[in-house]
């Protein structure tokens, strides 16, 4: 376990503590830009930037200056990702970077550093980009005081990258009159397609709006004595598949509070009170529904709460499709950005577009274009070269005569003269040879097991 820490400029006391899951484990949906010879996912450029940095910046808007960040202990990943902590963030986020086993989930990786976690605590991925105001999320939490809230939000009508390769969807079950979330399901939970729901649940919520729309942004807000939880109950690995849906069911299912050893969460101050005071009449329901085996006095002290974002853009660049439309969302023509770089050597008879970007120290020759593209530092782009449509990260080579529309080449590759390449991913280091034609391909260089 390996463990980077950056001097804290000064002791604040902290209401929240983040925690940032740095793309730790597989990441097959991103193969081959995730492999070893390019760079981890948290670091994956975004209009040039590292993914993470985008998370770290929503952290600092929402005032949070304390998180652990958690990447996998094998391989380099560790590693890169520390050298950037130290040398290239210039936040005022103060990171830990923890390593640990890749093959632990989501809850298993928080387990590992329960004991360092003493506030509430927030728990969100490396390649989030949302646009949303984080202190209206945060305020949201502090207003209502629930277990948990977790962060939705509606993706764009025609979004890229809606593939089969996505998540699947989810049927969302809200109470929109407290904005509660009741009931959470992939919609292929059953072979029909069907919708099953529990009286207990009725009974408790009887207004509930059900979306096939949302997406979970993997944002959540956690009271603290949730650690505890995650604990004392080992089979609890995932935070999607198995936290959120146990505490989401604790909120109308007296079986499983009892059965889980979670009574304290059957305690309704409000009842106490009431008990003390001497002018309330005490009303006993149970007379009332002692024969009924749905319909009880039952109340849950668990809450889990909802906020959809609608507003602007919010989305995960998880796959290769997701992880494209990002980049061009974050170079799209009105930013207030710098295109070019002030390093940067462009020819006069080169044309770059008002839509795309050009790293720092980056040659580029005479008559080539770059369309709707974003180009790395220290890359080196021949004469007449077409670019449309692609990411070129750093220290690529593209030589005379290339054309590419629609394509990765990741970090240290080179594309040899007259080669044409369509929706191709071109993994780090690998070697295009002369005049290559493809389309739709995956360009990975063959290694041999270690």
């Amino acid at each position: 376990m390996g463990l980077l820490e950056k001097p804290k400029q000064q002791q604040k006391l902290q209401e929240f503590q983040a925690i940032i899951l740095a793309g730790y484990g597989s990441s097959n949906r991103l193969y081959p830009i995730t492999e070893d010879d390019n760079i981890p996912k948290a670091l994956l450029p975004v209009a040039n930037k590292p993914l993470i940095s985008y998370t770290l910046d929503w952290l600092e808007k929402a005032g949070i200056t304390d998180a652990f960040v958690l990447t996998q202990s094998m391989g380099n990943a560790q590693q890169k990702i520390a050298g950037y902590l130290a040398r290239g963030y210039q936040g005022n986020v103060h990171c830990n970077l923890i390593g640990v086993d890749e093959d632990f989930g989501t809850a298993d990786a928080i387990r590992s550093i329960s004991d360092r976690i003493t506030t509430d605590f927030i728990v969100l991925p490396c390649d989030l980009h949302c646009e949303m105001i984080p202190r209206e999320f945060l305020d949201h939490h502090r207003i209502n005081n629930p277990t948990m809230t977790g962060l939705f939000y509606e993706p764009p009508k025609g979004e890229k990258g809606s593939g089969k390769e996505d998540e699947l969807a989810q049927y969302i079950g809200i109470d929109t009159a407290e904005s509660r979330l009741v009931h959470i399901a992939d919609c292929d939970s059953s072979e029909d397609g069907d919708l099953s729901l529990r009286m207990s649940l009725l009974w408790r919520f009887p207004r509930v709006k059900f979306h096939v729309n949302l997406l979970d942004a993997h944002v959540y807000i956690f009271q603290h004595w949730v650690l505890d939880l995650i604990k004392a109950k080992e089979k609890i690995s995932s935070i999607r598949q198995d936290l959120v849906p146990l505490i989401v069911k604790c909120q109308y299912q007296r079986k499983l509070v009892e059965n889980e050893d979670m009574d304290a969460a059957l305690e309704d101050p409000l009842d106490t009170a009431l008990s003390l005071s001497t002018v309330y009449d005490e009303f006993d329901e149970n007379l009332l529904n002692e024969h009924d085996p749905y319909r009880s006095n039952f109340k849950s002290n668990i809450k889990v709460n909802t906020v959809i974002y609608r507003d602007g853009y919010c989305g995960r660049a998880n796959t290769i499709a997701k992880y494209s439309e990002m980049n061009r969302l974050a170079s799209k023509q009105g930013l207030s950005i710098r295109r070019v770089a002030e390093t940067a050597e462009v020819t006069q008879k080169s044309q770059i577009g008002n839509d795309s970007l050009v790293g720092e120290y980056t040659k580029i020759a005479e008559k080539s274009s770059v369309k709707r593209s974003i180009i790395g530092a220290h890359c080196v782009i021949g004469k007449n070269v077409k670019i449309a449509n692609s990411i070129i990260m750093d220290h690529v080579v593209l030589e005379d005569f290339v054309k590419l529309d629609g394509c990765i080449v990741c970090n240290n590759a080179k594309v040899l003269e007259g080669s044409s390449l369509t929706k191709c991913e071109v993994a780090g280091g690998y070697i295009v040879e002369r005049k290559t034609e493809e389309n739709g391909q995956k360009l990975v260089g063959f290694r041999e097991a270690i």
